[in-house]
């Protein structure tokens, strides 16, 4: 049986979910343990940080805020920086490999995210979301190595190919691309002493990896169609 290339990408994911949080099980306890020292002595520092898009050139020093990005703090893992570096090296490959790159990444966090639940560290999971200043803080971060991921997503709506009468009831149930999101991350290495505060700045010159998550789903007969407007171009891998 043939499958589509979504339904591949999406077994991928899960195979991936399910088979690092088994490798990175016997990890969990040793990166928690600094953290949770610091934490029983009251070791606190503060990340301190801001989303936005800088300034062009020309004089001016004004900056446009990036809303509602997604930001996590993690405990920093091996395991884990290597499984990202993996995703990133292999990417630029192919366009299989440059649509998968999301999902899969996606699926690594989750694994990472369960297997400190798991472990009973899911306090050691810190999320925040920038506000209408592209601003984010969290206070009361263990002293200790960490890792900050972000993600900002852009949707791009589209109107998927008009088949023919004939061809439209004999396809009536294969998936077609709806559109698709534009997903930047942002990966920092965070180290935070016991009672300083870190900077984080969050840019377009310092994004870490750029993916797309396609919106590839049957057509649904009651539903209506996108709003008409010219379609959006695919997506191609940035040049980086």
């Amino acid at each position: 049986m043939m499958l589509s290339s979504a339904t591949r990408r999406g077994l991928v994911a899960l195979l991936l979910l399910l088979s690092t949080g088994v490798a990175w099980s016997a990890n969990v306890t040793d990166i928690m343990a600094p953290l949770l020292g610091a934490r029983e002595r009251g070791a606190f520092g503060t990340v301190d940080g801001r989303a936005y898009a800088e300034a062009q050139r020309g004089g001016t020093e004004s900056t446009t805020p990036y809303t509602s990005v997604s930001v996590l703090l993690l405990p920093r893992s091996e395991e884990f920086d290597a499984e990202l570096d993996g995703i990133k090296a292999r990417y630029r490959e192919s366009p299989d490999a440059f649509l998968e790159a999301e999902p899969k990444l996606s699926a690594v966090r989750q694994a990472f995210e369960r297997a400190l639940i798991d472990a009973g560290a899911g306090y050691l999971l810190l999320g925040e979301s920038s506000d209408a200043r592209g601003a984010f803080r969290f206070s009361n971060v263990p002293e200790g190595a960490w890792t900050l991921l972000a993600w900002r997503e852009t949707p791009h709506a589209r109107r998927p190919t008009t088949l023919k009468t004939r061809e439209a009831a004999r396809y009536k149930d294969r998936a077609q691309v709806f559109g698709y999101t534009t997903v930047v991350f942002w990966r920092v290495p965070v180290q935070v002493k016991a009672g300083e505060e870190v900077a984080v700045r969050l840019h377009d010159r310092n994004e870490w990896l750029t993916g797309t998550r396609e919106d590839r789903r049957a057509p649904d007969p009651n539903q209506p169609g996108a709003p008409k407007s010219q379609p959006a171009p695919a997506p191609a891998p940035p040049p980086r």
